[in-house]
């Protein structure tokens, strides 16, 4: 079933600072190599949907070199493609009226939206199947107040931008002030889903849940795409030992990393401890150095005997040394 995408990728949250102090929530790392908006245009492609627009921040330098190369997603077209709208953009209604070109000229007529900071993993044929034999004027997926995915005709869109063109938030203030004018429908899910926006426990819970088999799977199953990186696989050495964690390519292991996600290029040396963290790429942790229940953002060091244990989470800027 033919439709076009657009993912709205350039909120700046400061319920996650300080991971987002310096890239939008679409952009956060998550699962050791992946980027958030990573599942919501894997679940696009893998439906179909080759044109697809993403709103984003033109300070948003880490998410815009990441989605440079189209190939990646196989959405190097000659017909369609990936569409970079880069913008300050004051909200949801702003970042559709400034792209109505691009809207416009799509040949699709349905149009699935997505937020670029959530992460999970769906079959949107199926949810397309559903807004159609239900002949809704829009599906969602989600909270009916706040939801993360939705479907709607762009005619029907167009409409209601151009009507309301002085609100600040599509869903919340012109979907919520007709709602009764319109036919909506929620699309019956139970898969797992997690909405990074709603703060820093929810990233980590994110992490911890992945680490069970069965809810990886749930999240990466059918492939999810990303900007690939030519780093060699994980080394580990005699004295390491790893336990329910996700390990990425080009690691260094010596120590000890416990129910823990270690992003790629990271090294732990022998004698270090990492238990229920997330290490995100190019961390280095010393010999000696003892993490519990830790995030620490990119290019982090945790010098020799060093040791950031609490039962409370902590949270450590990209670029320190502990």
């Amino acid at each position: 079933m033919e439709a076009f995408g657009f993912i709205f990728a350039h909120d700046w949250v400061h319920s996650l600072d300080p991971l987002t102090l310096v890239r939008p929530a679409s952009s956060l790392p998550v699962l050791g190599k992946y980027r958030a908006i990573d599942f919501s245009l894997s679940s696009m492609v893998r439906a179909g949907i080759v044109r697809i627009g993403i709103s984003l921040d033109t300070e948003a330098v880490s998410l815009l070199d990441h989605l440079r190369i189209a190939s990646q997603w196989d959405l190097d077209k000659k017909e369609g493609g990936l569409f970079i709208l880069p913008g300050k953009y004051l909200g949801t209604m702003d970042a559709f009226f400034r792209n109505t070109t691009f809207l416009r000229r799509a040949e699709e007529e349905l149009i699935v939206v997505a937020w670029g900071d959530s992460v999970y993993n769906i079959d949107f044929n199926d949810v397309l199947k559903y807004h159609v034999d239900k002949a809704a004027d829009i599906t969602y997926l989600g909270d009916s107040e706040d939801p993360f995915v939705f479907v709607i005709n762009k005619y029907l869109l167009m409409e209601i931008l151009f009507a309301y063109k002085d609100l600040r938030d599509f869903w919340r203030d012109a979907v919520s002030s007709i709602r009764s004018d319109l036919h909506i429908e929620q699309f019956p899910s139970n898969f797992p889903v997690y909405r990074l926006s709603d703060g820093l426990n929810t990233f980590y819970r994110l992490h911890m849940d992945a680490l069970d088999l069965d809810v990886y799977r749930g999240l990466t199953q059918n492939m999810v795409m990303t900007k690939l990186r030519d780093f060699p696989p994980a080394k580990f050495s005699t004295t390491c030992r790893i336990t329910d964690s996700i390990i990425s390519d080009g690691c260094i292991i010596g120590g000890h990393v416990i129910h823990s996600v270690v992003g790629r290029n990271s090294v732990i040396r022998a004698g270090a401890y990492v238990e229920n963290s997330i290490l995100m790429q190019d961390v280095v942790v010393e010999e000696g150095a003892r993490l519990v229940n830790v995030i620490a953002d990119r290019y982090t060091v945790f010098r020799a005997n060093r040791e950031v244990v609490s039962n409370e989470l902590t949270v450590i800027p990209r670029e320190n040394v502990i």
